[in-house]
């Protein structure tokens, strides 16, 4: 009778008490350039866009939620999360419920006949494949031991910034996206929730201000509503945010003043209130309800400023950066080869494994974990993720800036990331801690190869500025004042995909001159093309002493020219800067369109 009991017992508690463990993270990215977000399951999609290849604006959020790759150790009654993409709105789209993909994979067939018959270019959403098994919400609500993850839509079909989704497992961070005029749409997912991080429940903060401690400075655009009236206009934002949350700041004019007053657990959400007087706009003077601070990085920060609502509104965006790069400063004396890179540092970064015989190639793990690692002064490491305990000892290698040495991983949950990693390389570039660990081992012919590679950031409170103005070695620093040059070149590129042919470029260029001003918190004004230039850099760190950031253009004598460019401002000999600014979009019926504009300037 017993047994019976205990049985009927068990059958009704929720499946999540007995799910499997997660194999992966899913990390979530922002693009700087098109406000857009993207979240994948996979640590080949992260590394992909962390070197790059994605193209220029990405920056990790720093959030994550656990999900399964593997189907055979998801969690019973879980499903399959499927992935779309869109070449019109240059975004990814995410569902698992089977209305929306059934409709989705329908309108994509119709797309392609009609395709077919006129040879035009497939721009709706196009099936990808599976992204990763997850388990999912019951009339509304999450199974026991899970958290919530909300989906949220830009509107981006009507206000022309592309349809992009955001799926956030913070109630919280949802609100800021509602009030940022994103639409919600309910809970998509029910991730396993986690003792640490991101969608767990830590205490919120009244005093602890330090991770948005700094100066910062971005390109904000800046909206006004009166009646039927709307205006929107670009224009740069700089706030300086103390440690105790004393807020001061500029912009079109205004004078801001105000304070941070809470922060979440995950360090990552803060609110507080912020009054505006002197403003170009007196639509913008006044006190701001709600003042809200996204940290996604230890050197990007989002602000969202908002008063009155509907009809009679004043609102900025700002996407902002530190306007030096942060450093975490060490705890206790260091070694001067060392010095950079003491300190304790996390991350979700990627976890590979394969196995090789002869010339075939077989994957074993490919999944975000997280890492973290403590680096002490004497070179001594110690560290935990995916299971594994590792230690080591790290010293200097030939290659100045980086750091090598073996490292011990035991206890992984993967047994094939345990051992001794020989090939291991450790350095420090701006705020983050470039990782990566390799061992290979054969037995009977067969080759194993096991990587853990990516960045870590800080994991201490306080993101600081290296040192001060002028400092050897720090990006960017000594950078300003005005240069120009008579050699720059602007330059459109137009790519199609004719029926029946492969691609087609056609470009159109011209030549003229160009200035830049590169003043205070590295803000950027010139002209060039007919062009006003407006925008913010801030260091790179490769090479040393160069700077990148966006630059508007706007009023160009030709249209094509106008928009926002990232931008990179590169040393060259004799103190001249090389600029090179870029920016793509899609130019419709099928064609992708690059302009570029370059040229060396010499400080006037």
């Amino acid at each position: 009778m017993r047994l019976r009991i205990l049985a009927a017992a068990l059958a009704a508690l929720p499946l999540a008490a007995f799910a499997a463990p997660t194999d992966t993270e899913v990390v979530e990215f922002y693009n700087t350039t098109t406000n857009h977000y993207f979240i994948t399951a996979t640590a080949a999609d992260a590394k992909f866009i962390e070197d790059g290849n994605a193209g220029a604006g990405w920056v990790r959020t720093g959030r994550s939620f656990s999900a399964w790759l593997d189907e055979s150790k998801a969690a019973g009654g879980s499903a399959t999360v499927y992935r779309f993409y869109s070449a019109a709105a240059n975004s990814h789209f995410y569902t698992a419920r089977k209305d929306e993909v059934e409709l989705l994979t329908r309108l994509e067939a119709e797309e392609r006949r009609a395709a077919q018959a006129t040879g035009a270019r497939i721009l709706g959403w196009q099936l990808e494949g599976k992204a990763f098994r997850i388990e999912l919400p019951a009339n509304g609500s999450c199974p026991s031991g899970t958290s919530p993850i909300q989906r949220v839509y830009n509107n981006g079909f009507l206000n022309a910034e592309g349809a992009n989704h955001r799926y956030v497992d913070d109630a919280a961070l949802a609100a800021l996206m509602a009030s940022r005029e994103w639409i919600a749409e309910g809970i998509a997912f029910c991730a396993q929730a986690k003792p640490t991080g991101t969608n767990a429940s830590l205490a919120a903060t009244a005093t602890n201000f330090d991770p948005v401690e700094g100066d910062w400075t971005g390109m904000g655009r800046w909206k006004t509503e009166a009646g039927n009236n709307e205006r929107r206009i670009p224009g740069t934002l700089q706030l300086s945010v103390a440690a105790d949350g004393a807020v001061t700041g500029t912009g079109r004019g205004c004078v801001f003043t105000g304070e941070v007053t809470e922060g979440d657990g995950f360090r990552s959400l803060y609110s507080g209130t912020l009054e505006a007087a002197g403003c170009d706009d007196a639509a913008f003077n006044g006190s701001y309800d709600r003042f809200q601070l996204e940290r996604f990085s230890q050197s990007t920060l989002a602000v969202h400023l908002k008063r009155g609502e509907g009809m009679q509104e004043a609102s900025v965006e700002a996407v902002m950066s530190l306007r030096t790069p942060p450093v975490t400063p060490p705890a206790g004396p260091t070694t001067p080869a060392l010095g950079r890179i003491v300190g304790e540092w996390s991350g979700a970064i990627a976890w590979t494994a394969l196995t090789r015989t002869g010339g075939v190639v077989t994957p074993l793990v490919s999944a975000n974990q997280p890492l973290s690692l403590v680096i002490a002064d004497s070179g001594a490491l110690t560290g935990t993720g995916y299971g594994c305990a590792f230690a080591g000892m790290l010293a200097s290698t030939s290659n100045p800036g980086v750091f090598g040495g073996p490292v011990t991983a035991t206890g992984c949950t993967e047994g094939v990331f345990n051992g001794t990693y020989l090939e291991v390389k450790v350095k420090r570039d701006d705020g983050k801690l470039e990782v990566e660990m390799e061992r290979e081992s054969e037995s009977g012919g067969i080759t194993t190869q096991a990587k853990i590679e990516g960045d870590l950031v800080s994991a201490s409170a306080t993101p600081k500025p290296p040192g001060t103005p002028g400092t050897p070695g720090v990006p960017g620093v000594g950078i300003s004042g005005t240069f120009a040059g008579s050699n720059f070149s602007a330059t459109i590129e137009v790519r199609t995909h004719p029926p029946g042919s492969g691609i087609v470029r056609t470009t159109t260029s011209e030549a003229g001159a160009a200035s830049f001003t590169i003043g205070t918190g590295r803000v950027v004004t010139g002209s060039g093309f007919g062009c006003t230039f407006d925008g913010v850099l801030d260091g790179t760190g490769e090479p040393a002493q160069s700077l990148k950031g966006s630059i508007t253009a706007s009023g160009c004598t030709n249209a094509a020219h106008n928009g926002t460019y990232a931008t990179k401002a590169l040393p060259r000999n004799a103190g001249d800067l090389e600029f090179q600014l870029e920016r793509q979009f899609d130019s419709g019926s099928g064609s992708q369109t690059t302009v570029k504009i370059k040229g060396i300037a010499s400080k006037v």
